[in-house]
């Protein structure tokens, strides 16, 4: 069993949340049933917000976690609940216009807690205090633990130990010992954070032809027909095809058809709320991972890329892709399509030379960029740091009125990866112009593989070996010193204790425990 305890500030409305997100984290360690780890976490939050709402003194959040239950007592030294019959209905509320203008104290928290418990007990006495006490029965989640392919990969002897890439990974999925960076791939999510932070390009995509051999379609994403200056899409597409293609196909037209599908599923209201776009295959694998309990949230509908794969199934296809999710979605849906994706790079790199010669010049004035997702009801979302406090908020149930969320990794959408040329700004200003030039006519398809929950950061598929884990790297974060400076090759102090615990790394790999166990001898 694995005890945790946190203390809550009274008032404190900006660290309001810290107790239940941590909580949260230990849950999805141990590998906790998403429907579980949800409830959980709504009561923990609303019982921690009564605290720093309600309570005159501080308060205190203490949890106990075995493998078949959490038990949660939360308790403050405030002026207690004259009334916790009427506390129990919704609307009911003594909170201060304070918070009440900070949007807090709608009478919904002990209701709130009531349905999301599987018991709760509250025993207040005036001018005392207040204990809320609340279990959630717990169960292992049903994960896939076979092998995926990826697409990202490492050229050892261009790494020059910058550790950039460990900063930049937002599921601390890269290490850097022995001179060259390690993707621990359980946790790689193929996006393309590390190499756009890799100026040595020691990260890159892997298995990627830069061979284009010609065939019946080339397939390219339209940051790609918009990054040639000022040639024409047709003057583009036209070098496209002298490389032997027959047919040029741009992404965007499945990526339209896939924001009308999912506006229109969201429309009819069958399903979660919001609906979370599967348009980038990153964030797909980013809430496999780490927002298990999202998985219903993602349409089943497939991403552009795949979308365009089964309409040209039994053609010759070259897909020119702009990160290594995309290839993985390519491959995990065709594992025989290994050469059938080359970098956009490489096809900019052999037109470039054609394009060179040419005098036409893109017609007409370039119109301003449009808004991405124009739908009224859409939430479109870019940026890694942006797209993870989104999903956190979904997970835990604090974006009402949401009905639709189209989400990218890469800043400023797939105009933005690092794996194409031309500033992301510069190439939707382009776009923005060209666009209706552009080829293709898409569709959206189902979705050949269904979204499966992964291990992610999961110490252990059994939760009762998970929780003594759990035990061992809160011990092993403690003897660290919290300096998250990466010299051992993890991206913080609580990633090199998870790699201790794991049997990846020894103690011994931070220098300054190694220093003072020196100095002890």
């Amino acid at each position: 069993m694995e005890h945790l305890a946190y203390d809550i500030r009274c008032g404190d409305f900006m660290s309001a949340g810290a107790a239940s997100r941590d909580l949260k984290q230990h849950l999805k360690r141990i590998g906790a049933e998403s429907d579980a780890l949800r409830r959980a976490m709504i009561a923990a939050f609303e019982a921690e917000m009564n605290v720093v709402i309600h309570a005159e003194g501080d308060g205190r959040l203490e949890a106990a976690v075995s493998d078949g239950q959490l038990d949660v007592d939360v308790v403050d030294q405030g002026p207690g609940i004259p009334d916790v019959e009427s506390a129990m209905r919704e609307g009911w509320s003594t909170a201060s216009s304070e918070a009440r203008a900070l949007g807090f104290g709608a009478g919904m928290g002990l209701p709130n807690i009531l349905r999301s418990a599987d018991r709760l007990m509250v025993t207040s006495t005036p001018g005392a205090g207040t204990r809320v006490s609340f279990s959630v029965a717990l169960r292992p989640e049903a994960a896939d633990q076979g092998a995926r392919p990826s697409s990202l990969g490492v050229v050892a002897g261009r790494c020059k130990e910058c550790r950039h890439c460990l900063v930049a990974c937002p599921t601390a999925a890269i290490r850097v010992r022995d001179a060259h960076p390690d993707v621990l791939h359980h946790l790689c999510i193929d996006c393309t954070a590390c190499i756009g932070a890799c100026a040595s390009r020691a990260l890159t995509m892997t298995d990627a032809s830069s061979a284009l051999a010609g065939g019946d379609v080339l397939v390219v994403p339209p940051a790609l027909l918009a990054g040639f200056g000022e040639h024409s899409v047709s003057a583009v597409v036209e070098e496209f095809r002298a490389l032997g293609y027959g047919e040029v196909v741009s992404v965007h037209c499945y990526e339209d058809e896939l924001r009308r599908a999912v506006i229109e599923l969201s429309a009819a209201g069958d399903a979660p709320a919001p609906l979370i776009s599967p348009v980038c295959p990153a964030v797909v694998n980013l809430v496999e991972v780490k927002f298990p309990a999202l998985i219903d949230h993602l349409v089943p509908l497939a991403s552009p890329w795949e979308a365009a794969q089964q309409d040209l199934d039994g053609q010759t296809a070259t897909f020119a892709v702009s990160c290594p999710s995309q290839r993985t979605a390519l491959l995990a849906q065709r594992p025989t399509a290994q050469r059938d994706a080359v970098t956009a790079a490489a096809v900019r790199e052999a037109v470039l030379p054609r394009l060179a010669a040419c005098v036409q010049r893109a017609p007409g004035a370039a119109a301003p960029a449009p808004q991405a997702g124009s739908a009224d009801d859409l939430l479109v979302v870019t940026g890694v740091a942006h797209v993870l406090a989104v999903l956190e908020a979904v997970e835990d149930d604090r974006l009402p009125g949401v009905s639709t969320i189209e989400p990218y990794l890469c800043d400023g959408g797939c105009f933005g990866s690092p794996l194409l040329a031309e500033d992301a700004h510069v190439a939707a200003w382009r776009w923005s112009a060209v666009g209706g030039a552009a080829p293709g006519d898409g569709r959206s398809h189902s979705r050949a593989r269904p979204f499966r929950a992964r291990p992610g950061i999961r110490l252990d598929a059994d939760m009762a070996a998970a929780i003594r884990k759990l035990a061992q790297l809160d011990t092993e974060t403690r003897t660290l010193p919290g300096r998250d400076c990466g010299v051992c090759g993890a991206p913080t102090c609580a990633a090199l204790a998870e790699d201790i615990v794991m049997g990846r790394a020894a103690r011994a790999f931070c220098p300054y425990i190694a220093q003072e166990e020196e100095s002890a001898t």
